[in-house]
């Protein structure tokens, strides 16, 4: 009994910290980040296999700048390099130099956090996409639903696109995620927004999501029974990964990715994808909500990172694995209605 009320009461804690609250603090601004190493799985240290992923190694990263945690997504920027946002307005890079150490680290606002009429709804950075030909960053926001650009400095906000096509959206259920496509189309993923069928509301725009001209269609995508989208990426053959958050008993913090092949979708119609691997208890995880993929050599490599919530009891995990799935096949065809959308 003891247990199963410990259980309900960790759970509720986790609750109230998935969504978020005031932070106290006394201010801090160091620029370093350490990390240590994890195992995935304790009583057995060998396990690697997780579905179609092969573990590769984990770390519990800290800094004691005021700042860091609350990270909402992940970006490569090449084989070591990464940028992530908090759900505070702050961005976070590092390098994973050799022997595993963080090189290159800073911490520090989104241009655009603050300043005049900015409020924390402005700051609420959920879901980043990259472009590695141009090195152009769009970031997502949920209280206040927009998408905003930034240019490779990352020194200013080059374009923005309010979303007013959210009546009925909760503040802390907007725009997720959202995936850059490899010929400048954009998808993104709302979290909680149910359509009339209890799928997320999800876009496809037909170009930058900031330029004029731009369109935008609606389809639904349905998550994992009991899972809400926190991250997608791209895969190099045009798939997409996402990655679903659940909380619940008993295990509190689950993880479940999706493998979803764009040419399934349509226009207004639901679509839901396939479940390669799922992360729970006894295995490594926490509120998984940033996802990256990139490539070294000839394997893909998925990197998780979790959202601490600025929270004691919970940590911020960096996960790697290796991606073992066949390729996309090449005969796979756009979906009815998709390649009506011309840039």
């Amino acid at each position: 009994m003891r247990s199963r009320l410990f259980r309900i009461m960790l759970l509720a804690l986790l609750a109230v910290a998935a969504v978020g609250g005031h932070r106290a603090y006394w201010r801090n601004s160091s620029q370093a980040i350490t990390m240590r190493p994890l195992m995935l799985d304790e009583a057995h240290p060998a396990r690697r296999k997780v579905g179609a992923l092969t573990f590769l190694n984990a770390w519990e990263l800290r800094s004691d700048n005021s700042d860091f945690g609350g990270i909402s997504a992940l970006v490569a920027r090449g084989p070591n390099r990464f940028l992530a946002i908090s759900d505070a307005g702050t961005l976070i890079g590092f390098s994973l130099g050799r022997a595993s150490r963080l090189e290159d680290s800073f911490i520090a606002a989104l241009p655009g956090a603050y300043g005049e009429n900015v409020d924390y709804r402005d700051r609420d950075s959920e879901g980043m996409a990259f472009d590695p030909a141009t090195g152009r960053l769009w970031v997502s926001y949920e209280a206040r639903h927009a998408i905003r650009r930034f240019p490779p400095s990352l020194s200013r906000v080059d374009g923005i696109k309010r979303l007013t096509n959210t009546s009925g959206w909760k503040a802390n259920g907007g725009v997720e995620a959202i995936v850059r496509l490899h010929d400048g189309r954009f998808l993104i993923f709302s979290e909680t927004h149910q359509r009339a069928d209890g799928s997320n509301s999800s876009f496809l725009f037909s170009g930058d999501p900031v330029e004029s001209g731009t369109r935008m269609v609606a389809f639904g995508y349905r998550a994992p029974a009991g899972y809400r989208p926190t991250d997608a990426s791209l895969l190099p053959d045009g798939r997409i990964l996402i990655l679903n958050r659940r909380i619940g008993l008993p295990d509190g913090f689950t993880a479940k990715l999706v493998l979803l092949d764009p040419a399934e979708i349509a226009i207004d119609e639901t679509v839901g994808g396939k479940v390669i691997a799922t992360l729970a208890p006894p295995l490594l995880v926490d509120n998984m909500e940033g996802l990256a993929v990139a490539k070294e050599g000839d394997r893909t490599i998925v990197w998780l990172i979790s959202d601490n919530n600025f929270n004691a009891l919970q940590r911020t995990l960096l996960m790697k694995f290796a991606l073992n799935l066949p390729n996309k096949k090449p005969e796979a065809e756009t979906a009815p209605g998709f390649e009506t959308l011309t840039r």
